[in-house]
């Protein structure tokens, strides 16, 4: 008789877990809500505990559904990961990599070596999310995310292997005619004065701001605007007083100097280095191998 854990079922209660809601997730997997609920009941019953409460509007996993679907992904990430493999060894190679990116803004370092994986591979598929460090680090120690691009930060998770690819360069971005541009000596405590842009996705940034404002004693920052998009920053920085804190791996900055003033060498900041991990627990896929080698192909510095 077989089981009716199999990894159909696992996938359907990982779906359920992520929609919260089991006629979203079957409107994804396109089955019928009662063949999901009956598939959910069958795992329930062999398992003798209840997976999800059932709450008014969605449901919530239990204690021990929240164990079963970190296993059920870590479980599915790997067969993911095998049949890419296996796939790979043959003369058609596809499978499927997951790349986390932390901000979303680091997603630019990855643009030339995802085009040149697609051309060399074109059956493969590549998935990026965005998200803070809190919530990507989690997935790649499920087995969902294979390689994460950001910060020095990601070293705090001991369990990924951590490449430092670029040094970051601090700078605080605002407008050309900024009140303080009339300054002849401008200090920290002028620029944090102003009004603060800060990234939506938790970040370093947010940490090392926060600092500089305890340093002076001053109120916790509240930032006026909170976006992940860096168009809408550089429009924010270009209408009003408010300033962004950015890190670059070109000390130049590019050519934001010539819109907007880059004022450097005035709030302090730790120094940090724009990396890329992957999973020292879980068997990196061959994909995902090819893939993190052309990143690291980009910065001849990397370490």
């Amino acid at each position: 008789m077989s089981s009716p854990i199999d990894l159909k079922r696992m996938r359907y209660i990982v779906e359920v877990a992520k929609a919260e809601s089991i006629t979203l997730a079957g409107e994804s997997l396109g089955i019928t809500q009662s063949a999901l609920s009956r598939s959910i009941a069958e795992v329930e019953e062999a398992l003798g505990v209840k997976l999800f409460h059932r709450r008014p509007r969605g449901i919530a996993l239990s204690e021990q559904g929240a164990l079963f679907v970190s296993q059920a992904e870590q479980i599915l990430g790997n067969v993911d990961d095998l049949i890419s493999d296996i796939q790979a060894s043959g003369s058609k190679v596809t499978g499927r990599i997951c790349l986390g990116v932390t901000p979303s803004s680091n997603l630019i370092h990855a643009h030339h070596a995802i085009r040149e994986l697609a051309k060399e591979f074109p059956q493969v598929e590549v998935q990026v999310v965005t998200g803070s460090p809190q919530t990507l680090c989690p997935r790649m120690l499920a087995g969902d995310i294979h390689l994460i691009i950001g910060s020095s930060y990601l070293n705090r998770w001991s369990e990924l292997d951590v490449i430092s690819l670029a040094e970051l360069h601090f700078a605080c971005l605002l407008r050309k005619g900024h009140p303080l541009a009339q300054s002849t000596s401008i200090s920290e405590v002028d620029v944090l004065g102003y009004p603060l842009i800060l990234p939506a996705s938790v970040n370093p940034i947010h940490s090392d701001t926060a600092k500089r404002y305890a340093h002076h004693d001053l109120d916790p920052p509240k930032p006026r605007y909170v976006t992940d998009d860096i168009d809408l920053v550089l429009q924010l920085v270009h209408a009003t007083d408010a300033w962004f804190p950015m890190m670059q791996t070109s000390p130049t900055f590019g050519d934001l100097d010539e819109h907007l003033w880059v004022l450097r060498d005035v709030v302090e900041m730790p120094k940090h280095y724009l990396s890329i991990a992957k999973s020292s627990i879980h068997t990196t896929s061959m994909m995902a191998e090819r893939l993190l080698s052309l990143i690291v192909s980009q910065f001849p510095q990397s370490r």
